[in-house]
């Protein structure tokens, strides 16, 4: 037997007493247990050893443990005192997964299972040993993305704490400006936040800055866990260079003020999220150009055509997920949002030559303001509101294909959600819309 798995089956004889000494477990119990673990111990510290071989020893002993814990229930009931065996087997739990994923670091799936476990006991683990473990696994894998985005979920989705989420997606973004996932995740935390923000104030009727100042602080004081005096530093990781600080300098502040309202305070429109919107599409295009201008030694003008086509419509098929992904916010402007979003991408040349594109594009335009009306709700001044837009761009537009492309899915969109929806006898809209829609 090696010296160091000797250490290591030493350090299980006070837990073993306890364990024999309160009656959970018989000797020849114990004896079987401290042979398997003898058995893994070898296996560990042999050269051979795989990552399989740390996860049956993981499994191994969270099995003994939920036995234990059947055993205390059964035989010592509430009488039980708390002793060294109540936390020795979790410690070697997490003492196996930090030898694991120091020999394997590479291996993700083993510190995702790391990770879970930590998460799954809840307070009995502290919050600096889940950021530690986070810390670690970021400083192997920068730019892995999902990993940056596990870590803002727990930040966020687990303790509420909207400033350390906004500085994982800020720092994520520094290694990884070229990543359209991370980009559009971080629009989506800083919408969910200024909705939930919003939601909240109504709720508790917080009117002026001074009620919803003291709400932020008490909601910041009831997050942080106690045991985070670290907190503040959030994760910690190797430097990127002054350069790429520079680049995404014009990111959004972590502790930019969100007091007002929505004509006061222009971030409670959403308007951090359309600055991360604008930030990215010029971000994606400048990477893309770059890898793509990588393989060339020397371009020529059709190249250059061609780069721009594909770029471009690169950033289109980005920008119609953020217009998905603003539909579904119904506390906030989404007209307003969506609308920032058509003007960008009526900025882009090849797009606007596109009859299927340039088409898409003016027909969510033409339908913005009665988007999100259902046959209920849906009135007559909206639809007047809509058929002008659309008379707008007739007089405008002088391609016949384009403008036949754009008549046909307006006729169909209000034909399909509203028309069929209504009853033609009763019910007056229908008239009126069934002769707005021949009209077009």
């Amino acid at each position: 037997m090696s010296s160091k798995a000797r250490y290591y089956l030493e350090q299980c004889i006070p837990e073993v007493d306890d364990l024999v000494e309160h009656g959970i477990f018989n000797k020849s119990e114990v004896t079987s247990i401290m042979k398997k673990r003898t058995n893994f111990e070898h296996r560990l510290n042999s050269r051979g050893s795989s990552i399989s071989d740390y996860i049956r020893y993981v499994e191994f002993e969270k099995n003994v443990d939920k036995l234990r814990l059947k055993r205390i229930k059964r035989i010592l009931q509430n009488s039980k005192k708390y002793s060294v065996s109540d936390y020795s087997i979790q410690h070697r739990i997490d003492f196996i997964f930090q030898r694991g994923c120091n020999k394997f670091p590479q291996d993700l799936r083993f510190w995702s299972l790391y990770l879970n476990y930590l998460k799954s006991r809840g307070n009995k683990v502290s919050y600096k040993k889940i950021h530690s473990v986070y810390n670690q696994l970021l400083r192997l894998h920068p730019t892995n993305v999902d990993v940056w985005i596990s870590c803002a979920k727990f930040e966020y989705e687990v303790y509420a704490n909207f400033k350390s989420c906004r500085t994982v997606f800020q720092n994520s973004l520094r290694f990884n400006p070229d990543s359209s996932k991370l980009w559009f995740e971080y629009c989506k935390f800083e919408l969910n936040f200024v909705t939930k923000l919003i939601t909240r104030r109504k709720v508790l009727n917080l009117i002026n800055e001074r009620e919803q100042e003291m709400d932020m602080l008490h909601q910041e004081k009831a997050n942080v866990p106690d045991d985070s005096n670290e907190h503040e530093d959030g994760i910690k990781l190797p430097s990127t260079g002054d350069n790429m600080k520079d680049k995404l300098n014009e990111l959004p502040d972590t502790d930019m003020s969100m007091l007002g309202n929505e004509e006061t305070n222009p971030a409670l429109r959403g308007d951090i999220a359309l600055t991360i919107y604008d930030l990215a599409m010029k971000n994606l295009r400048q990477k893309f150009i770059e890898k793509r201008r990588g393989f060339y030694a020397v371009t020529d003008g059709n190249f250059e055509k061609e780069l721009i086509a594909d770029v471009n419509e690169y950033l289109y098929t980005i920008s119609l997920d953020y217009i998905k992904l603003f539909d579904n916010f119904k506390a906030l402007r989404r007209d307003y949002l969506i609308t920032h979003v058509l003007h960008y991408l009526k900025t882009l040349d090849t797009i606007k030559s596109s009859k299927e594109y340039s088409s898409y594009i003016t027909f969510i335009d033409i339908t913005l303001n009665i988007r999100y009306m259902d046959t209920p709700s849906f009135n007559n001044t909206e639809l007047q509101k809509s058929v002008q837009k659309y008379l707008v761009y007739k007089s405008k537009i002088k391609d016949k294909e384009l403008l036949k492309l754009i008549r046909v899915k307006y006729s169909e969109y209000l034909r399909e959600k509203y028309l069929i929806n209504m009853e033609k006898d009763s019910d007056p809209r229908y008239s009126v819309l069934a002769k707005i829609i021949n009209k077009l």
